[in-house]
């Protein structure tokens, strides 16, 4: 299915019980999925088939990426993309969702909270990177050898290397790569360089509702090192390290990451479900 969203036609997919099917429990909330940079859909299809039974699930193709189409590149991206997450919420009548973000999802789905936070009950940020507090402003002076050494880097040997650095299975570094060689060097560039600008701008509070933030035991150090730090500054929040993982651990090791994901969002289904059935006896 496709949105006519502002930030063009952008692909998305529904899965699970429709709204009022008895499958699912009345206060489940719509679990909407945001990939990475280049990625698609087809990233989160372990999970999907995890929780179909039991939840309303959705997934989307981000404005410029997979089968949605192409998008001019000047201006933000992120709180574009996050205007389109909402937008989409608004198109589907979801009124609470738990949203699940993997890199630059975690980013849009951070910018998309902070749009419409009554909406948004819990999030789940693997591979993420927290936009409050806001970096320094000096950290943007990275930013022109990072656009220089993607420029100068032969395309082939940089799709490889994006897919190795970022991926620990076979299975998962071909997709990574295959979804790198169509998106191109040109459309890396620009998002990496929008996500240094996500760090620097932030958001202008700490999200206030329950987070899983997780990370691969192969991922880069320093994202395993603020990946703690986020989860002692955010309260109500938990952390979680997939086992035989890297970056794209929802893919390198589906079970481990999906054992964490339905554990947490079970939880606050049944949380909620005690307070509705509290709150409607009173």
């Amino acid at each position: 299915m496709y949105l006519e969203s502002t930030f063009g036609k952008v692909y998305y997919e529904v899965h699970g019980p429709r709204l009022g099917d008895s499958r699912a429990p009345s206060t489940a909330p719509t679990v909407l999925f945001a990939h990475g940079v280049t990625m698609d859909h087809r990233t989160f299809e372990s999970q999907v088939d995890a929780l179909a039974d039991r939840y309303r699930v959705v997934c989307l193709d981000l404005p410029g990426h997979g089968r949605s189409e192409p998008v001019d590149l000047k201006g933000p991206y992120s709180s574009r993309a996050a205007k389109v997450i909402n937008e989409l919420l608004d198109e589907l009548q979801v009124s609470r969702v738990v949203l699940v973000g993997q890199s630059l999802g975690s980013t849009v789905c951070q910018r998309a909270a902070s749009e419409s936070p009554d909406r948004v009950v819990a999030s789940v940020h693997l591979g993420g990177w927290s936009l409050y507090p806001r970096i320094t402003p000096l950290f943007s002076l990275f930013k022109p050898f990072v656009a220089l050494s993607i420029a100068l880097f032969p395309r082939k040997p940089l799709f490889a290397m994006f897919a190795a650095h970022k991926a620990l299975k076979p299975h998962t570094q071909a997709y990574l790569h295959a979804c790198a060689s169509a998106a191109g060097k040109r459309f890396i560039r620009r998002l990496t360089l929008d996500m240094f600008g996500d760090m620097i701008d932030g958001i202008a509070g700490r999200l206030d509702h329950p987070m899983l933030i997780c990370h691969g035991d192969h991922e880069a150090g320093f994202l395993q090192r603020h990946a703690r730090a986020w989860h002692e500054s955010q309260p109500d929040s938990t952390l979680a390290v997939i086992e035989d993982a890297n970056h794209i651990a929802n893919q390198d090791n589906p079970s481990g990451f999906n054992e964490w994901l339905s554990a947490f969002l079970d939880s606050h289904t049944r949380a909620e479900q005690l307070h509705a059935t509290g709150a409607a006896s009173r």
